[in-house]
């Protein structure tokens, strides 16, 4: 069956194609075209409205949504983080783990593993292991008693579920740059995060297979000095590395207009990804309390003032974002135009991964995984292989 996508403005990585449509079969986008090209005949016709439609967002970097976490390890939890951020826009992620105890992380990924091929309301890509190889000084909200050294033999434990697509580690641990070349051989995505390192050290880690900042200005330093000299730090390491990609959480919270700006000067746009980072706290409401990571073993947490805190307040605790928000920003606080925005959930994300010729874009060919939105980066309808999964009418 043939569906016709009719007046809309589509959203491509270099601009917006005013006056378009899209057709869709089989779960492929079929053909695109406008400015007077005829629209081909099609079972089912969808009325864009004049609304904007373009690839469904990646996002690589995500814990959790509605009250649940990857690490709960249960199917439900899975099913409902999925459902919850597809409905912003959300079709393709990395399922994100905390650093944890060795058997409930295993726990939690084998029952990610188990579940890829059964979840249709978003792709679920493989796994991130954002720790347990981490400063203990850059931890941020990540419990100190499960940070560790890298472990090649751990390592290697979890890369055998076979659904490990990311790591993040500090690459000033021992061992870590002989990891992270070995990973980064075997396909692995090699993330620089909760690091230490200055912008030295940022550089050393690129020629060793790490190519992603792993949520940048959190959990790292930036300039700083050593007795009274000035360096740079791992921010700056990250915005001078060529080639090396960073990931922004764009909420309004975590990283001021003027950063987002700042970064956008400084690094090509397709070597900047947007992520949200959220937690389970994604979709709840001010002032509950949750907890970062397992229900049972993880941390007490609040929400408040659109991010989640730790008890304290004195530090985030990790995003509530949805991916609608955090484009939303980048355009708006970033002063990214809109297209800009929405390549760095698109076809940046889908590049790093080696996704870039099923996902990310809308030629012909590539994946039915498609989002139509308003001019507020509001969802109306999202499919996710030619399904549709979120239709605002029938909320």
């Amino acid at each position: 069956m043939k569906t016709l996508i009719r007046d809309v403005r589509l959203v491509l990585e270099h601009g917006i194609r005013e006056n378009a449509w899209l057709t869709f079969a089989d779960g492929h986008i079929a053909e695109t075209g406008g400015d007077g090209k005829p629209e081909p005949p099609a079972d089912r016709i969808v009325e864009g409205r004049g609304l904007y439609l373009a690839p469904g967002l990646i996002d690589l970097h995500l814990h959790g949504g509605d009250g649940y976490d990857f690490m709960d390890g249960t199917e439900e939890a899975v099913r409902r983080i999925a459902a919850y951020h597809s409905s912003h826009g959300i079709t393709s992620m990395l399922a994100t783990t905390l650093a944890g105890e060795e058997e409930e992380t295993l726990a939690a990924v084998e029952n990610i593993r188990r579940l890829i091929p059964e979840i249709r309301t978003c792709n679920l890509l493989g796994v991130h292991l954002e720790g347990p190889y981490f400063s203990q000084s850059q931890r941020g909200a990540q419990d100190p008693k499960y940070i560790t050294d890298p472990d090649p033999a751990q390592c290697e434990r979890f890369l055998q579920t076979g659904c490990i697509r990311r790591i993040s580690m500090e690459p000033e641990l021992p061992g870590a740059l002989s990891l992270g070349h070995k990973l980064h051989e075997k396909g692995i995505l090699v993330s620089a995060g909760h690091t230490e390192a200055d912008y030295d050290g940022i550089c050393e880690a690129y020629d060793h297979g790490f190519r992603l900042m792993t949520h940048l200005y959190s959990g790292m330093q930036g300039v700083h000095r050593k007795g009274a000299f000035r360096y740079g730090g791992a921010v700056e390491g990250g915005l001078l590395t060529d080639g090396m990609a960073v990931e922004l959480i764009s909420d309004g919270c975590h990283l001021p207009g003027c950063l987002l700006k700042l970064v956008r000067r400084c690094k090509r746009p397709e070597e900047i990804l947007l992520i949200t980072d959220a937690m389970r706290g994604a979709g709840l409401k001010e002032g509950e309390w949750t907890r970062l990571g397992s229900l049972e073993k993880g941390q007490k947490v609040i929400i408040e003032d659109g991010v989640a805190k730790m008890p304290d307040r004195t530090s985030f605790a990790g995003s509530v974002a949805s991916g609608d928000r955090v484009v939303r920003t980048m355009r708006d606080l970033g002063g990214a135009p809109l297209h800009e925005a929405v390549a760095m959930m698109t076809a940046n994300p889908a590049r790093l991964l080696g996704l870039a010729d099923r996902k990310g874009g809308l030629r012909p060919g590539m994946d039915a995984d498609l989002i139509l939105f308003d001019g507020e980066v509001s969802m109306q309808t999202v499919w996710v292989g030619g399904e549709c999964v979120f239709s605002a009418d029938e909320k």
